[in-house]
């Protein structure tokens, strides 16, 4: 029974690690060319290991020598546990303490000492080299591991190390993720008769045969032809295998390792990550603000940036000291493929040691800018860092970009669909428990803080308004919703629904409303509209203008000439007058006032020959195309009923 779990070897190089993988399993990881004539390991190997109980995991050897640690680094990433091999003979050596440390950075919290050579070495030196390896573990992440004496070549001691496998088996349940799937690309060939064919250790997710998947950070698509575990053919794969894809529609010479196999649309590359960092106690130095260093991620093996996010000035000089650490940001050279909870390693760019590591919160972060920006991004990290969980995820998210609609958070969130519609309602039902509020027809949502902002622009907005025009009833929700662009529409959140964000600024009482005619309006919640005596005048001028007229209706322009009153003046007069009922405008452009309405509708009543277009034509002389305006308003105010090419008056028989 093939079992979801990842066991790899550590330590340095020409300690044994190969050939006691071999000694477990029967299989020489060492595959190359190169790699037999050095006898060395360059590459990641991998083996099925059968166990007791009838469950086989997988094995991964990793290269022991300094110059191959980004491999080490990718073999690791996937484990659940690690066998740390120490040459009895030889005792702990540079690479021991350093492929402790990337075991420890990357979160392996169970494995076994194996001392190999027992077999050329005698007890004294096999004692020694005892009490030195539990030395080193003490207080690591194997601290409290089995100290296991081992021979390859005899065998003796092999079972035991299998025996320990099982055990550590038994305290570690299945993996259990909430994300879509996902899986760092380890090695890329192509085999005749299948095509392209790539390996990895999946990281989470289910993958099936005939799924659509994309290859990242490129953007290829690809669908998936067969599965194999071990060179065994498998319907499915889960989080935690070993496995062979074999892909159609994509060829092997466009990937290479450190892309990502994903679910299709569920991922996005990034060159923006926002961690938890930590430095290791045994690092030279610290890590200084905007240092360049290599970032070691699944298989990815990428130069960064580090951005601090929380530091005093004097921490900003000295940066993170070996044994702290805290909120960064890592910002990449190029774009990579990461998951959320992926953990990470960093070593400095030059010379190459390995400095230390963390854990991925948000994949496609933000850059932060400014003061507030870093604060509030390193409060996030921390706080998701405390509390990682799919919900706690999606909150993040949304703090991160302020605002989001339902499909711009599902693009984000690295979720099968099923999954997000799940843990999205739930967000939802919690939302103000996560500091969000939700609001529109679609599942959108905007952080209390970035509402807040809002807010405060939206009345600032309206306070201005109501100093220039204090006789109108306020200002219309389009134009305020447009205000917040920067908020709502970077993501993906639409015009409808910006106006539902204001509409909910209303609700809590923070502004008010009041209806107009034709539209909603927006005020200050303690607004009181007054006229002063010149502008009731104004008006009073403008209207007479209007309904001087009579049926000839006149456009602004021409009213503006007759009166002789500033453009400005009469626009803000006929605002008004819209917004009290008084003036509508015909054809775009045509002043048509209540009262000429009235006087039309009598004017209608005396047509005893049934009203027609021409008909109004004659009896008002206006031209026809202007008759037929006034009617179809008419209609549309329900004050005339068509029937043919006649009209009645609402109310007529």
């Amino acid at each position: 029974m093939e079992y979801p779990f990842i066991v790899g070897t550590a330590g340095h190089i020409d300690h044994g690690k190969t050939a006691l993988v071999k000694a477990m399993t029967g299989i020489d990881c060492d595959r190359l060319e190169e790699e037999k004539r050095r006898g060395i390991t360059i590459e990641l190997g991998f083996a099925p290991l059968d166990l007791s109980g009838g469950k086989t995991v997988s094995i991964v050897d990793v290269p022991g020598h300094e110059r191959f640690i980004r491999q080490m680094a990718a073999g690791a990433s996937g484990m659940d546990a690690g066998i740390l091999v120490i040459a009895a003979n030889e005792g702990v050596m540079p690479q021991t303490r350093e492929h402790l440390d990337i075991l420890s950075i990357l979160g392996v919290r169970f494995g076994i000492v194996a001392l190999t050579k027992k077999d050329v070495t005698d007890d004294e030196t096999l004692g020694i080299a005892s009490e030195e390896a539990a030395d080193l573990i003490r207080g690591t992440c194997l601290d409290g591991a089995a100290i296991i004496p081992v021979s390859s070549v005899t065998g003796e001691g092999v079972s035991r190390i299998m025996e320990e496998i099982g055990n550590i088996l038994d305290k570690i349940p299945p993996r259990k993720g909430f994300g879509a799937f996902f899986l760092p690309i380890d090695r890329v060939f192509s085999k005749k008769g299948f095509g392209s064919v790539v390996t990895g250790t999946s990281y989470q997710g289910v993958l099936h045969e005939g799924d659509e998947v994309e290859i990242l950070p490129g953007g290829v698509p690809a669908r998936v032809r067969s599965l194999q575990t071990h060179g065994a053919k498998t319907p499915s794969v889960q989080a935690g295998r070993r496995v062979a894809i074999n892909l159609s529609g994509v060829s092997h010479n466009g990937l290479e390792r450190g892309d990502a196999v994903c679910w299709k649309g569920a991922f996005l590359a990034t060159d923006c990550i926002s961690a938890h960092l930590e430095t290791l106690p045994s690092a030279p130095q610290g890590i200084s603000h905007w240092q360049r260093v290599r970032l070691h991620v699944g298989t990815v093996d990428a130069v960064a940036r580090i951005a601090l996010l929380r530091l005093n000035p004097e921490e900003r000089a000295k940066g993170y000291l070996p044994g702290t650490g805290g909120p960064v940001q890592l910002l990449t050279e190029s774009k990579i493929s990461v998951a959320a909870g992926q953990r990470f390693v960093i070593r400095f760019y030059s010379p190459l040691v390995t400095i230390g590591g963390g854990r991925i919160m948000l994949p496609n972060g933000l850059p932060a800018r400014g003061k507030g920006e870093r604060e509030a991004k390193a409060a996030l990290v921390e706080e998701l860092a405390a509390d990682f969980g799919p919900v706690s995820l999606l909150a993040a998210i949304v703090h991160d970009r302020r605002a989001l609609s339902g499909a711009g958070l599902f693009s984000l969130s690295q979720m099968e669909r099923n999954a997000f519609n799940e843990y999205v309602s739930e967000l939802s039902r919690e939302s103000e428990s996560y500091g969000l509020l939700t609001f529109g027809k679609g599942r959108n949502f905007i952080s209390c803080g970035a509402f807040d902002m809002a807010a405060r622009k939206i009345r600032r907005m309206l306070e201005k308004f109501h100093e220039a025009y204090p006789e109108l009833a306020g200002l219309e929700g389009e134009k305020l919703s447009a205000s917040l662009d920067n908020v709502c529409r970077s993501g993906g959140i639409s015009a409808g629904d910006c106006k539902d964000l204001i509409a909910l600024m209303a609700a809590r009482n923070i502004i008010g409303s009041a209806e107009a005619p034709g539209k909603t309006c927006y005020c200050l919640a303690d607004f009181q509209r007054s006229l002063d005596g010149k502008f009731t005048a104004l008006v009073s001028r403008v209207k007479e203008g209007i309904v001087g007229a009579g049926f000839n209706l006149l456009k602004a322009p021409e009213l503006e000439e007759k009166l002789m009153i500033p453009p400005a003046d009469v626009k803000r007069s006929l605002v008004f007058l819209r917004e009290e009922g008084d003036l509508w405008t015909l054809e775009g452009e045509l002043l048509f006032s209540r009262e000429v309405r009235d006087k039309l509708l009598g004017l209608l009543a005396s047509m005893r020959d049934g009203i027609t277009v021409a008909g109004l034509r004659d009896a008002a002389g206006i031209n026809r195309k202007l008759a037929l305006s006034m009617l179809d308003f008419l209609d549309s105010q329900g004050l005339t009923r068509r029937d043919g090419d006649k009209r009645t008056l609402a109310g007529e028989v």
